[in-house]
């Protein structure tokens, strides 16, 4: 299968976060990312709203519909019985972008969309499963030796 040329920038050493900086979720996203410490991009969608064709790539990269990128319960007067296409739903979220639900993190190949800020740590490449054991804490004895060692 032949990998088709996207609009939107990818690279493994870069985290680009489509995100709305409005709510608490928004504000602490870049504290996290920024430990990864790899180079970020943050789209911001109350300054900089992506193309249709970048919204259109991100559903197809998430196997999901545009729609599911929306919060219905921060849209006034919207029923969430309606029935719109993607082209509605794109409207819908220019209209309200504080409707956007969670943030769409794109790093190399690997595109998510999280609802918690905890979910970041999945584009972070070192976990303390990969962190090795320095040689001086190899054989350290937790194991209790007298009737006065105490341990927590």
């Amino acid at each position: 299968m032949a990998n088709t040329m996207g609009v939107i920038s990818r690279d493994k050493n870069q985290i680009n976060c489509i995100y709305g900086n409005e709510s608490d979720f928004g504000k602490q996203l870049e504290g996290y990312l920024k430990a990864s410490g790899k180079a970020l991009l943050m789209i911001n969608i109350n300054e900089t709203m992506p193309t249709p064709t970048q919204w259109q790539e991100l559903a197809v990269d998430l196997n999901t519909e545009i729609e599911n990128f929306l919060d219905f319960s921060k849209i006034e007067n919207m029923n969430i019985n309606s029935q719109f296409d993607a082209n509605d739903y794109l409207t819908i979220l220019e209209n309200n972008p504080k409707a956007f639900l969670g943030a769409i993190i794109i790093n190399g190949n690997k595109t998510e969309h999280i609802t918690t800020v905890t979910e970041v740590l999945n584009y972070f490449d070192a976990d303390s499963a990969n962190i090795k054991r320095k040689t001086h804490e190899e054989n350290i004895d937790i194991n209790k030796s007298n009737d006065k060692d105490n341990f927590i």
